[in-house]
């Protein structure tokens, strides 16, 4: 079997992979969509923004520049390009495709994020020489404008490399399986072996993207047992392999244990004094350390209960986390929390 061999949807449940674009589209607030590598639309587009669908189809330049169109412009030239691509749309709003692959550098499709705007809105003289440009009502174009968010450079760094992970696991963990079941059919009931696996990547996807993203020196993600209620460290950045190996933590006791107890983040060392925190820390060379708790996507069993807790440090820094990254870092949670949710298998062809 080869790549070339393989469509979209021998690999993926489309309908479960619309499920978590849509849930993603949500909690980042932006629209989503899935093309194929020769530009064919996917997916249903996520979260529909009024400036594509109402304002652009009206406009001479929208087939050549929006749309599938776009997609076709700007990567059916280049479709085995490996990086994402950022490109502009007619109103001057950014647009960022992802490569999702399946299989070594192989990509199977591409998952567009946007329009979006990068760090500021427009002032709104800068909206009327667009208007003008193309003809429009500016009062139509203003209230379009008001549903595109507006996205930092850590943000959409952090979302487009989490979505791309996320999405390609899903597509690998679909190849890998269909290879497997086969060459050996009975070998897909070894599901929780896959579990295992993608549960991993994933979560070791959310400490990267989030240990970039904010720049910390090291971190982890620790898992809790339903059943000793003890947290254990499933995957670390930049730890000694004793910690790594030996950290176990009952629920309300330690940092990591108080987090998850409270289902609260905790900020080191502003929050030192709540619930004796300050007795805790025992790595006093670290500067500030983020710790915050997470579920599972809601929906899903036991779904009140915390998952895991991921922890962020800073060693060599003096400016030290703030709420502003316990915000991100909890959109990036939730996006976790959300591909943590088993997907279905596709069927078989």
């Amino acid at each position: 079997m080869v790549l070339r061999d393989l469509s979209f949807s021998s690999l993926v449940n489309l309908e479960e992979w619309q499920r978590l674009q849509d849930s993603f589209a949500e909690v980042l607030e932006v629209t989503l969509r899935t093309f194929s590598r020769e530009g064919e639309l996917l997916t249903k587009i996520s979260r529909p923004n009024r400036l594509c669908n109402k304002v652009s189809p009206n406009h001479p330049a929208y087939a050549d520049s929006c749309g599938k169109c776009i997609l076709k412009k700007n990567l059916t030239n280049s479709i085995e390009a490996k990086q994402q691509v950022n490109f502009k749309c007619i109103f001057g709003l950014d647009l960022f495709s992802v490569p999702i692959s399946a299989v070594g550098n192989g990509i199977i499709s591409y998952i567009v994020i946007g329009p979006l705007i990068l760090n500021r809105r427009k002032d709104i003289s800068e909206d009327a020489e667009i208007a003008e440009k193309l003809g429009i009502e500016l009062e139509n174009l203003v209230d379009a404008m008001v549903e595109i968010n507006v996205f930092s450079y850590s943000k959409v760094y952090a979302a487009t490399k989490l979505v791309g992970n996320v999405f390609s696991h899903i597509a690998q963990t679909g190849y890998h399986k269909k290879r497997l079941g086969e060459m050996a059919p009975e070998i897909r009931e070894l599901d929780p072996l896959f579990s295992r696996y993608y549960e991993e990547k994933i979560l070791n996807s959310l400490l990267n993207v989030c240990t970039l993203a904010l720049n910390a020196d090291s971190g982890s993600v620790m898992t809790m047992d339903k059943k000793t209620k003890m947290l254990h460290i499933k995957v670390a950045s930049k730890l000694d392999e004793d910690v790594v190996n030996n950290t176990n933590i009952k629920v309300g006791e330690g940092i990591a244990g108080v987090a998850a107890a409270t289902a609260k983040p905790i900020i080191l060392p502003e929050d030192e004094e709540k619930q004796g925190l300050a007795e805790k820390m025992k790595r006093k060379y670290i500067k500030s350390s983020m710790i915050v708790p997470f579920r599972k996507a809601l929906g899903q069993e036991n779904s009140h209960e915390v998952y895991g807790v991921i922890n962020l440090n800073m060693v060599k820094k003096e400016q030290g986390f703030s709420e502003r990254d316990i915000a991100l870092v909890k959109e990036l949670v939730n996006l976790a929390s959300i591909a943590l949710a088993p997907l279905k298998a596709p069927p078989n062809n």
